[in-house]
């Protein structure tokens, strides 16, 4: 039984990480344009959101939903970098800052608004 869990929770992870990158990118080019940079940053932001919310979606379904969210947030802190061209020290800031908002994302993924 613990395997359909699991598996149940990649699934809520991807639908969730779909519908938040489709819904940023569909919102999101209004403010922005439609070029192709601005849809790709729009389509990973959501979709990094959506896998960072998808333990509060099915929290049954992640046995480490903290150590999900942490890595999620890492990463998407590592890609805001990248795209600002980050020093070395920009990178650590990005990790720290990513492992803080993983952790806390109990509490603040309650109140995403999607764009």
């Amino acid at each position: 039984m613990p395997r359909i869990k699991q598996i149940a929770g990649w699934k809520v992870a991807v639908f969730a990480s779909t519908a938040f990158a489709v819904m940023f990118v569909n919102f999101g080019v209004f403010s922005s344009g439609y070029s192709l940079r601005n849809v790709a940053l729009l389509a990973i932001a959501g979709a990094l959101l959506g896998a960072i919310a998808a333990p509060d979606l099915e929290p049954k379904s992640f046995r480490h939903p903290t150590l999900w969210q942490m890595f999620f947030a890492i990463l998407g802190s590592i890609l805001v970098a990248a795209s600002q061209r980050a020093g070395p020290v920009g990178y650590l800031i990005a990790i720290v800052v990513g492992a803080v908002l993983g952790f806390y994302a109990r509490y603040w993924t309650k109140h995403i608004t999607t764009p």
